[in-house]
C-alpha cells in the first residue's frame, strides 16, 4: 500500500520538489527556494529547515522569544534554536497511512515558513 512506511523520496514526486541526499529542495513561484532535511525515524519523519545560522541568531536576542510566540500560533510547524545555535523550522508526521499529498503539504509548509522568516531576518535567500 503506497503511503504506508514508504520511501520518502517517492512521496516527493512533484515539479516543485527535488530530493537529493537527505534533503528536499522546494522551489517557490517567486523564484526563491529552500532546503528541508528529512530525518527518517522508525515511525515517522522529522522535517527541519534552517532559518538562520548561529551568527545571525547571536545578533538577535529576541529570536528565542519570537520562536516561542510563533509556536503559540502555529499548528503545523514549529520554530526552535537547535544544538548548533541555528534557528530552525520543524514539522513531524507519522509514516503509517502517509499520502504523498500530506507529506508534500508538510514539506512545503516547513520550507515556506523557514524561507519567509529567513527573509525577514536576513533579507536574502541563503538556504
Amino acid at each position: 500500500m503506497f503511503g504506508t512506511r514508504d520511501n520518502w523520496r517517492r512521496l516527493c514526486e512533484s515539479d516543485d520538489m527535488r530530493p537529493k541526499g537527505h534533503q528536499v529542495r522546494v522551489s517557490f513561484a517567486n523564484s526563491r527556494s529552500h532546503s528541508v532535511r528529512v530525518h527518517d525515524g522508525p515511525d515517522g519523519y522529522l522535517l527541519t529547515a534552517v532559518v538562520a545560522g548561529a551568527e545571525v541568531v547571536d545578533q538577535w536576542v529576541r529570536l528565542y522569544r519570537e520562536a516561542w510566540g510563533k509556536n503559540r500560533h502555529s499548528r503545523l510547524v514549529g520554530f526552535r534554536i537547535d544544538g548548533q545555535g541555528r534557528m530552525v523550522t520543524h514539522g513531524w508526521t507519522p509514516k503509517d497511512g502517509l499520502t504523498p499529498q500530506a507529506f508534500q503539504t508538510l514539506v512545503r509548509a516547513v520550507a515556506r515558513e523557514a524561507d519567509r522568516y529567513e527573509f525577514q531576518l536576513t533579507g536574502t535567500d541563503r538556504r
